[in-house]
């Protein structure tokens, strides 16, 4: 049960072997668990402008509790970076090949939201993948993303995101638009959704 791992965390901590902890995919219910026993330090989830869940039932706890929150797959998995459009393809091996969101008949229905991404990213003199960021960061002060790259070119391009920020005015308008746009396809296959923690 969470309350005995939190409880071996707190042992841990009190003897001065660890420092911080966190839970990954947590659910509300299971966060609020987990911090009554030992307080955490983080909760990491996926999180991006096409994965918002996290804002209705993560969120609120979060906020409450003084809990950090790390983002994982911030530009949807490359998609909202502008490099993958409705013709892109992927093959077993490529982590994306069996996601809903990256069906052939989901990329063509989302590609107005990469469309939004890019009009925004122009008007504010950064790339897609420094807006996905910069989105993210305007949100919450308590957010830290971690988008990975194993090129060093696109780590410079996300650096770029870190002095950037929309103002709240720009933020509402950014999500009345966003709220046009129907999007497709789950984040996950159902053998994955399965394990998640709700």
């Amino acid at each position: 049960p969470m309350e005995d791992v939190a409880g071996t965390v707190k042992d841990l901590m009190q003897e001065g072997k660890v420092l911080h902890w966190g839970l990954s995919e947590a659910s509300a219910r299971s966060i609020r668990r987990a911090h009554a026993v030992c307080p955490l330090s983080a909760v990491q989830s996926e999180y991006a402008i096409w994965w918002r869940e996290p804002e209705t039932k993560i969120f609120p706890t979060l906020e409450e509790l003084g809990i950090g929150f790390v983002p994982y797959c911030p530009l949807g998995r490359a998609f909202l970076t502008g490099a993958i459009n409705e013709n892109s393809r992927f093959y077993e091996g490529d982590r994306r090949w069996n996601l809903p969101q990256f069906t052939p008949e989901a990329l063509k229905h989302n590609m107005p939201l990469v469309a939004l991404v890019c009009e925004w990213a122009e008007r504010k003199g950064v790339t897609p993948a420094q807006f996905a960021l910069i989105w993210m960061l305007s949100r919450k002060s308590w957010i830290t993303p971690i988008p990975g790259t194993t090129n060093p070119v696109h780590l410079d391009d996300l650096l770029g995101a870190g002095t950037v920020r929309l103002s709240a005015w720009e933020m509402e308008e950014f999500d009345k638009e966003y709220a046009r746009i129907d999007l497709m396809g789950h984040r996950a296959d159902p053998f994955t959704e399965s394990q998640i923690d709700k």
